[in-house]
């Protein structure tokens, strides 16, 4: 993708995100994306919601150049097997991700804490015809250092589907 196209994709996500109320979907990578309302939102909790985009797009990628400008070099998690991860453990699930999966993120909320941003969502893996195949709940927390902001930590937790 050239470098004009992503400045006009990124251009064109920051006008959705700027004016998205309930229920205004975007489609990044393998993801729907249900964005909250964001007419309450800080200029900053707007760009953690444009980075959060940007990251399942580059999750879907195996872009993990571009995630490792996102995922701080000292990021820790637990995901939601119980499973503690590092960001280079955490990349390597990422790598695995089975291309005709398909997610939707919804329930996503951003917490505009000044020196730290919180983001919590809701993920679903969906199966054939859009059934809900595995669901979990996250938290992402940022944090800005050197002129820019990190994931620093993440939490996922298993949530059981319906039969």
């Amino acid at each position: 993708m050239t470098i004009r196209f992503r400045h006009l994709l990124a251009a064109a996500a920051a006008v959705v995100l700027a004016s998205a109320r309930a229920d205004a979907q975007v489609v990044a990578g393998q993801t729907t994306i249900t964005l909250p309302d964001t007419s309450a939102y800080s200029r900053t909790a707007r760009r953690i919601l444009a980075l959060e985009v940007d990251r399942s797009a580059a999750i879907a990628r195996h872009d993990t150049a571009w995630l490792a400008n996102v995922y701080a070099p000292d990021f820790r998690g637990v995901a939601a097997n119980g499973r503690r991860v590092d960001r280079e453990a955490l990349f390597a699930v990422f790598s695995q991700d089975d291309p005709g999966a398909r997610f939707a993120i919804d329930e996503l909320e951003v917490r505009d804490l000044g020196p730290a941003i919180l983001v919590t969502g809701r993920l679903r893996t969906l199966g054939d015809g859009g059934a809900v195949a595995a669901e979990s709940r996250y938290l992402h927390v940022y944090l800005r250092r050197e002129a820019r902001w990190w994931i620093v930590a993440a939490e996922g937790t298993s949530v059981p589907t319906s039969p």
